[in-house]
């Protein structure tokens, strides 16, 4: 289980086009016209830091606008090490 710190869309509509690349092929994710959903977290056991990536981008719109929920497990799609750097300056995104 991890607790969310943060919520975040990265999808070609809110990033860069250059940046939504990165973010993908540095995440191993395929590169998508909806993009992801991507909660920013850390594991409950051990504190590691943790994102889950989320396909279904409206549900994640919604975590967002009610300030965060429990996730049910079906609707990760996987679990990535790290927290990607989302601002625009960042020279890479994902660590």
């Amino acid at each position: 289980m991890i607790s969310i710190y943060r919520a975040a869309l990265a999808t070609p509509a809110t990033m860069p086009p250059g940046a939504y690349r990165e973010l993908c092929w540095g995440a191993g994710l395929d590169h998508t016209a909806t993009g992801y959903g991507l909660l920013l977290g850390a594991d409950t056991a051990d504190g590691a830091l943790l994102t889950a990536v989320i396909e279904d981008i409206d549900y994640v719109r919604l975590l967002i606008q009610a300030g965060g929920a429990e996730v049910p497990e079906d609707k990760v799609s996987c679990y990535l090490d790290g927290w990607p750097d989302l601002s625009t300056e960042a020279p890479t995104v994902w660590p």
